[in-house]
């Protein structure tokens, strides 16, 4: 019987080599491929690009480039500058797993009579009776199931995460045992498309836009208590670069670039006991007409949070947490799990309300 065929996409990093090997001695017949995505970047670059081929030449198995740099700029880069522009802080690690990485590859794969396809990401798959679930990492420090939540369930069972279930210090282990060259790369961090991590100048240099429009500075009431440099350079919870003249700490509250004005507030004022969602996904099957007991990641670092999701018309819902949490921030994802079983989430559009 023939081995089955997989694409195992390989970032040139340490993780999605050792996917292709843990893959490899799972009896797949592996082609290895990497996308092209961005000029100068902190992922899939050429030095990447030179380590994937380097790690498929020593595996033996054949390897492909896969230019998507204009369905990257189109689908992720654009809408990024776009997000900002509009007041929110964009999430495009996620989108990207959304919108492009996933689908794209599953689509080559199928060209090349592959319908597997393996993934260096932290984050594991389960059989249920309900169908295919996506669980946390074991690695509770490097779990990446965060980024996963707009896949589209039906993808979930023709997907491999052979780096789930280990902590990062064995899978370097197992790079270093095979003598691969990316064994002790470090892993990349931030934006890949802002390598510098300023996007602020990104966005300038790279949409050209004016970072300095000087707005009305207005308290929660709507007063005018100052001015700001521009709303580009504001995301909500940031205090730096408002300018002194208070009795208290100021923060951002909310962003409103048709009025070109920064509301800020004090810190207890940034905490709201609910989030507002749209263009939510959901993994496994929810009621419409039921309160879910729920977990919810604000942010990809943040702990999950204790609330209840409240499915709602036209893909938005509602989540009511226990505690009020701070610096709920349009644009990011709320990712919403039950126990370690990552059940969907949607992009922030409030705190105050649809």
């Amino acid at each position: 019987m023939a081995a089955p065929k997989a694409l195992v996409a390989l970032s040139g990093g340490v993780d999605s080599a050792v996917a292709a090997i843990l893959m490899q001695e799972q009896g797949y017949d592996l082609i290895g491929v990497t996308m092209r995505l961005w000029p100068k970047s902190r992922c899939c670059d050429e030095k990447d690009i030179e380590d994937a081929a380097e790690v498929c030449a020593q595996l033996n198995i054949p390897y492909q480039v896969l230019d998507y740099r204009e369905a990257f700029r189109q689908q992720v880069v654009d809408v990024f500058v776009a997000e900002y522009q509009a007041g929110r802080t964009p999430n495009p690690c996620a989108r990207c797993n959304q919108f492009l990485k996933f689908d794209a590859l599953l689509e080559e794969g199928k060209k090349l009579g592959a319908t597997i396809l393996g993934t260096g990401h932290y984050a594991r798959l389960q059989e249920t009776p309900s169908g295919m679930a996506l669980l946390r990492g074991e690695d509770a420090a490097k779990d990446q199931s965060y980024f996963l939540f707009a896949l589209n369930a039906g993808l979930l069972p023709q997907l491999r995460f052979p780096v789930g279930e280990m902590n990062k210090d064995a899978v370097r282990a197992i790079a270093r045992r095979h003598g691969l060259p990316v064994a002790a790369k470090q892993d990349s961090q931030d934006i890949c498309f802002v390598p510098d991590g300023d996007y602020r100048r990104f966005l300038a240099d790279y949409a050209g836009l004016d970072m300095e429009q000087e707005g009305e500075m207005v308290d929660s009431s709507g007063q005018v208590i100052g001015h700001h440099s521009g709303t580009l350079n504001f995301t909500v919870g940031q205090r730096k670069g408002l300018g002194g003249g208070s009795g208290q700490p100021r923060y951002v509250l909310a962003l409103d670039p048709v009025r070109n004005q920064v509301r800020v507030g004090s810190e207890n004022e940034l905490y709201q006991p609910q989030a507002y969602l749209q263009d939510c996904n959901w993994l496994t099957p929810l009621s419409a007409s039921d309160e879910h007991p729920v977990t919810v990641k604000l942010r990809y670092r943040s702990p999950p949070e204790p609330g209840l999701l409240l499915l709602k018309e036209d893909g938005h819902a509602e989540i009511r947490f226990h505690e009020a949490q701070r610096a709920i921030t349009p644009g990011q994802a709320a990712v919403c799990y039950q126990g370690e079983h990552l059940i969907g989430g949607g992009w922030i559009s409030s705190a105050h309300g649809v």
